[in-house]
């Protein structure tokens, strides 16, 4: 599998308060560049007009190939006139549950379920990781994917992506997957419920 991209950025804009204008709309166009997977824009550091994105991409090469487009392209030139003084940016491998971004209006999915009699939770763990690095993170819209283990002995499998119709189809994709028909023969499901980021 190739690894996923984190592209970390930090600038300064010239004015604050049409700052967040100007990166949501270079979000949304970044959405339509090949191998995006999420923009986590940040602001307000030790000053008002600092910022830094944390764009998610499928591989390095994606990540090259969209900052070239960035950089030059006409459609991104509001963006980078909004721009004052350019810091760094800097590439690093994600997680291997990738990055949720959890930004309002992606989608959500909460799987609750508990392990077979005799399994183990490493031997869980391990097949949700392969199903992971085998499908799951494969998916077109996919953010991350999150293990927890309540109180009461059983888990929630927290699934983040684009959109909530996106959540639901990739978890309708699971059907006949190697990778998720192992990690499914060795869970007893619960509840799934799928919703969107509000705030």
């Amino acid at each position: 599998m190739t690894k996923r991209c984190v592209e970390i950025v930090t600038y300064h804009v010239h004015n604050a308060e049409e700052a967040d204008r100007h990166v949501a709309a270079a979000r949304r166009l970044a959405e339509a560049l090949p191998g995006f997977g999420g923009w986590v824009p940040l602001s307000g550091g030790e000053a008002l007009t600092a910022r830094a994105d944390i764009v998610v991409w499928e591989s390095h090469e994606a990540a090259k190939a969209a900052a070239e487009i960035v950089a030059a392209g006409p459609d991104f030139a509001e963006f980078r006139a909004s721009i004052r003084d350019f810091g760094a940016m800097g590439h690093y491998g994600a997680p291997a549950g990738g990055v949720a971004s959890i930004q309002a209006g992606e989608g959500v999915e909460i799987g609750r379920f508990r392990l077979r009699d005799g399994i183990d939770e490493d031997t869980m763990r391990r097949a949700h990781a392969a199903m992971i690095a085998g499908h799951l993170s494969h998916q077109r819209g996919w953010r991350g994917q999150r293990l927890i283990r309540l109180q009461d002995g059983s888990f929630i499998d927290l699934a983040f992506a684009d959109t909530q119709t996106t959540a639901q189809t990739i978890c309708n994709s699971w059907a006949g997957q190697p990778d998720c028909d192992a990690f499914l023969a060795l869970i007893e499901p619960e509840s799934m419920e799928f919703g969107s980021v509000i705030g």
